[in-house]
């Protein structure tokens, strides 16, 4: 079942929410102000469907409130030093939204433009289909941009990323969703437990930036490569979990295309599937109080993003993964979502 219906408003421009619904009675809802996932709603191990993810219930609070909280990021997802892109040799500066540096594409970036939608069904389940022709002062090029979300009798969403650009320019996507598997945030993401492959990844300096040098993880604080218990990070007094405002706001390396997401009282799982090759987890150490999601008031952990992108800041250092996007060249990648019980 497609169900779609008014979200508010942004800039006296009608927002609106569509949800997908399957066999099983999960449900994944989204609005056109920046594809942004509104609900992910999944069976615990008693059958129970909850929620599992910060949101909101309405476009003006998310504009309230940006932490990009379920938003489709881009044109370059993380952050780029001192807002500054080269392509081709040629220096770029961009207006930046995070001190002198870009965060997540900007103040213009994917998650704060109204996006035009269609729906549908196909062999693989029922999707809702977002566009934008994104045409920015900011970034090289007219981009011809789409992100599909589909909802499978699996309980599997796959999010699906297609763009193509008049000019060589940067695309680096990712999906911003605060995961809570307790449903309907009955408790923080501290007692969840992370797996996923990785060696390798980047330290941050003081202002959060990911610098060059690749670190060997194993047998440190950041190994996942068998499962951990979040909290056992976030209590640690390691210097880089200090950084991250106690806890992990980190690029992995990926060896592996697969994460694991668990929470033992709830019996939820989450398996991310993905062909990119890296990782940014953040425990939400920065969330803050003082306001509500849908279900629960705000507060520092309750909820973790896991962005499978390409590696940011990687403009500065040539030896990361280039995420430079060629005119006519197209982009395309895919991450499926698959919950099931532990």
């Amino acid at each position: 079942m497609i169900e779609i219906r008014p979200f508010g408003q942004v800039n006296k421009h009608p927002v609106y929410e569509v949800i997908l619904t399957n066999q099983n009675g999960m449900y994944v809802s989204s609005c056109t102000l920046g594809c942004t996932i509104t609900a992910i709603a999944t069976p615990d191990a008693n059958g129970i469907i909850e929620n599992v993810v910060c949101s909101f219930d309405t476009a003006e609070k998310y504009k309230q409130y940006p932490q990009f909280f379920g938003a489709a990021i881009g044109p370059f997802a993380g952050r780029l030093e001192d807002a500054f892109i080269e392509i081709n040799g040629v220096s770029l500066q961009v207006r930046p939204n995070e001190g002198h540096h870009l965060l997540h594409g900007g103040n213009d970036g994917f998650h704060n433009q109204l996006w035009q939608f269609e729906t549908g069904d196909s062999s693989r389940g029922q999707f809702v289909k977002y566009y934008l022709n994104f045409d920015s002062i900011d970034f090289p090029g007219k981009l011809n941009m789409s992100i599909t979300y589909m909802l499978t009798n699996s309980n599997e969403l796959i999010i699906s990323y297609e763009g193509i650009s008049d000019a060589d320019t940067i695309l680096n996507c990712t999906n911003h969703s605060y995961f809570n598997l307790s449903g309907n945030l009955k408790r923080t993401i501290e007692g969840h437990a992370l797996k996923f492959g990785s060696r390798e990844m980047l330290y941050l300096d003081k202002q959060g930036l990911p610098l060059g040098n690749i670190e060997n993880i194993v047998g440190t604080v950041f190994d996942f490569n068998e499962k951990k218990y979040l909290k056992e990070v976030i209590n640690s007094n390691f210097s880089q979990v200090k950084l991250a405002s106690g806890g992990i706001d980190h690029p992995f390396l990926l060896q592996k295309n697969e994460i694991e997401l668990s929470e033992e009282e709830s019996g939820r799982k989450l398996t991310i599937i993905t062909d990119e090759q890296a990782l940014v987890v953040y425990t939400g150490s920065k969330i803050g109080n003082g306001y509500s999601f849908k279900e629960a008031p705000a507060q520092n952990y309750l909820g973790i993003c896991l962005e499978v992108q390409n590696v940011p800041n990687s403009i500065k250092y040539k030896h990361l993964p280039s995420s430079i996007l060629k005119k006519g060249i197209p982009y395309k990648h895919e991450t499926i979502y698959r919950f099931t019980n532990v």
